[in-house]
């Protein structure tokens, strides 16, 4: 499993910025799969116990366009506070979120669910960049993204726990 999941997370280097993509296939339907991601609080879910993530504030939920989520982690003991803004909200297809205040100059995170039969195809398409580009020349550059690497392979490991253990587990927002 680890293998399979490392070979679907990418990042590919452009011109002014990098590209995270990261892709799997659960069994379940779009609808309710994205409903899963439609409340903020599953992010805790999803995130490696190491960044001790913690949601400080949600403007709004079930998520909507225009909310905001305030929360902070720790990178190597490293204390980050993280502002995100729902930028774009299509359910059950797509949403868009983007940092506002944090440790990127450029994070925008695209979650795309697209549905195959009964299953969803799950892709994160991130687009970021650092304060300083010419970090790009020195080990900080890999050891970003050997982070990043580690984070959405957790977070890919525990998307197959939560579809594999049936919906009912899932911590699902209120009408």
């Amino acid at each position: 499993m680890t293998q399979a999941v490392h070979e679907s997370i990418r990042i590919l280097e452009r011109k002014h910025d990098w590209l995270l993509i990261c892709e799997q296939r659960v069994s379940c339907p779009v609808d309710k799969t994205f409903l899963f991601f439609s409340t903020a609080r599953n992010l805790e879910r999803l995130t490696p116990p190491f960044l001790k993530f913690h949601i400080h504030h949600i403007s709004s939920e079930p998520l909507v366009a225009g909310a905001i989520i305030d929360y902070s982690l720790r990178l190597h003991h490293i204390p980050i506070r993280w502002r995100s803004q729902i930028e774009q909200w299509e359910p059950p297809y797509q949403f868009v979120d983007n940092q506002i205040r944090g440790p990127f100059k450029l994070w925008r995170h695209t979650h795309t669910f697209r549905a195959d039969g009964n299953d969803t195809l799950i892709a994160d398409t991130v687009q970021f960049n650092l304060y300083c580009r010419a970090l790009k020349h020195t080990p900080i550059l890999t050891w970003i993204h050997n982070d990043l690497r580690t984070i959405f392979e957790f977070r890919q490991r525990e998307i197959t726990k939560v579809f594999e253990n049936g919906f009912e587990c899932v911590e699902i927002p209120q009408s």
